[in-house]
């Protein structure tokens, strides 16, 4: 699909709350980007052996496997896709400290979308 005689971007989001689901993916949708939107780590592990992505819009602060086991994954067998993670997140400090040097970026929640918008287009 062509989007201004380019390949549209694809947007891989993984969350556990429904409204930031909706939030994020709306908001990435309006400024023309393809969006997966994911609730699980495993399912992003999966959507991420399928498909290519501009970038990995990963929470860490779920009930169960979230962002942390996608990055404990990539770091195993894609470290490369390291480089395209945006962790959206309201974890401490001292969580991100751990992980924070391997990836792309990381967006604090509550976020501005103007924010947000600017650090995936640092990466397309």
């Amino acid at each position: 699909m062509l989007f201004f005689g380019r390949k549209k971007s694809r947007v891989l989001v993984l969350d556990d709350d429904a409204s930031m689901q909706k939030l994020v993916s709306t908001l990435l949708r309006r400024k023309g980007y393809r969006v997966d939107v994911v609730d699980s780590g495993e399912e992003a592990i999966d959507a991420i052996g399928r498909q290519k992505y501009t970038a990995l819009l990963l929470d860490l602060m779920m009930p169960t496997e979230g962002g942390m086991t996608v990055l404990q994954h990539l770091r195993v067998h894609q470290p490369d896709l390291l480089k395209r993670v945006i962790l959206l997140t309201a974890a401490s400090e001292s969580v991100l400290k751990s992980v924070s040097k391997d990836v792309f970026a990381v967006v604090r929640k509550p976020f501005a979308a103007d924010d947000l918008i600017a650090t995936i287009k640092r990466l397309a």
